[in-house]
């Protein structure tokens, strides 16, 4: 997959003039809705020997998938081409009409654009999915309209991911986004207090461009280089029975020993247990681990 940051790098390295089928939105989480999407351009793509294309507007926030996650969600799925495209005045100040001329039509080649029926775009948000279809017959570009899919009688949104998200209502997030809330790092050294007190953990700096559930401790999965799965007891947050100063990513992986300095891992965040607590002294943590440690393994007995 070719990953540009813009659309002036796209227009600069990529010269093939090859048509392509396009999907546009901002795509920060990958839930549901925009797989539906992402699934219709590569079927239109793959009968059509079209390019396909994930057209992003970066808006500058956290994501419910980091970057790194994102390219290598879409890459696993076979996308051509991913473009990264911050918001700018260009965009602030583009018509609908010349967002489907200049972008779609003479940057991108498209033949074809899948959207939600909720997407807006051009100038004070002017456009919307059935301009874009009406300027699609104009500029010479098919566009399918994707009704909303729904969860619970509700639309999936990544809004509605991320107040999920934010509740730490992670069954919720699992059903918005068709799989679980993950967190995938290189393992790194810490202070090794746990070690000290006979519960080593492994740790992982969170991703600056991921939005995290709230702090507290996460029963869940964690799959190592090898591809084997473990339970983990996950704490996220600032650690304030050993005082703390920085916001960590600790798991307790159950039922196994080994070295894992180094290595990349996927945790899956799967339920909450509770929130984050400062305890009198290591040993009352401890014995609060111990019955976490019980919570957790309940959940996959």
């Amino acid at each position: 997959m070719h990953v540009y940051h813009s659309l002036e790098e796209y227009r600069e390295q990529n010269r093939s003039g090859k048509r392509s089928a396009v999907t546009l939105g901002k795509f920060d989480g990958l839930h549901k809705g925009h797989l539906k999407l992402i699934s219709d351009v590569l079927e239109i793509s793959s009968v059509n020997d079209l390019q396909s294309v994930v057209f992003v507007i970066e808006l500058h926030e956290k994501g419910i998938l980091s970057h790194a996650e994102r390219r290598s969600m879409l890459e696993s799925m076979g996308i051509d081409i991913l473009v990264e495209c911050p918001f700018s005045r260009e965009f602030m100040e583009m018509s609908p009409d010349s967002f489907a001329r200049r972008i779609l039509c003479d940057t991108l080649h498209a033949s074809f654009a899948a959207v939600g029926d909720d997407y807006r775009f051009g100038f004070h948000r002017a456009g919307d999915a059935v301009t874009l279809k009406e300027l699609g017959r104009i500029y010479g570009f098919k566009t399918d309209i994707a009704e909303k899919e729904m969860y619970l009688s509700e639309e999936i949104s990544s809004t509605r991911v991320r107040d999920a998200l934010t509740a730490s209502d992670m069954q919720l997030v699992e059903a918005l986004l068709g799989r679980p809330y993950k967190i995938s790092g290189t393992v790194r050294h810490g202070k090794h207090l746990g070690s000290q007190y006979d519960m080593p953990t492994v740790n992982l700096l969170p991703p600056a461009d991921k939005l995290l559930p709230k702090d507290g401790v996460y029963a869940g999965t964690v799959e190592i280089p090898d591809g084997s799965k473990y339970t983990g007891l996950t704490n996220i947050g600032f650690r304030p029975t050993v005082n703390g100063t920085h916001r960590t990513i600790e798991t307790t992986l159950l039922n196994y020993s080994g070295d894992l300095y180094g290595a990349d891992i996927c945790l899956s965040l799967n339920h909450f247990i509770r929130e984050e607590m400062k305890f009198p002294s290591m040993e009352k943590l401890r014995e609060q681990i111990e019955k976490d440690k019980l919570t957790a393994e309940s959940f996959y007995t």
